[in-house]
């Protein structure tokens, strides 16, 4: 269809993907972006998190089973070049949870979330050897109001 192409034309250098199946190759669209000149931030899956039978959420959040398992996927489907050492060019972050303050409940509890995906990543690229062009990894929040505070404040508040 040409979306990247057509994105590129408007102006466009970085596409956010919100989530992705580990299960299928990223490779063809990864380069494609590379091609285009454009960088490529993805999301994790909601899959290991809160979908799946053995999800994060039935685990009281320990979250590293399930994103080491989905996350060496990814890294073996297309997130890896040079003989699976090193990160794909275009791919410059990784988002490990996305909106973590609408899904993990209690809440109290998202640090545990994040703190073992990020772990579990971790641990993925080592045992694969990764050691080049490494990603940013974060986690972005909703704009959603907490506590009958502004969007951010209620979450980081809370997060606190």
């Amino acid at each position: 269809r040409g979306d990247l192409a057509i994105m590129k034309s408007m102006g466009a250098n970085t596409v956010r993907l919100y989530g992705n199946n580990p299960n299928e190759s990223h490779r063809m669209f990864l380069d494609e972006a590379m091609d285009k000149g454009m960088d490529v931030i993805v999301g994790q899956s909601d899959w290991p998190f809160i979908q799946a039978m053995d999800s994060c959420m039935r685990s009281n959040w320990y979250c590293f089973d399930q994103v080491y398992e989905s996350y060496k996927l990814n890294l073996a489907r297309g997130f890896l070049i040079d003989g699976n050492r090193s990160y794909h060019p275009a791919l410059k972050a990784v988002i490990l949870l996305n909106e973590p303050d609408l899904k993990v409940h209690p809440r109290d509890l998202t640090c545990r979330a994040l703190a073992s995906a990020f772990d579990a990543v971790l641990q993925a690229e080592k045992d694969l050897g990764v050691t080049g062009n490494p990603v940013a990894l974060t986690a972005t929040f909703s704009f959603g109001v907490f506590n009958g505070q502004a969007p951010g404040l209620g979450q980081m508040v809370e997060f606190y």
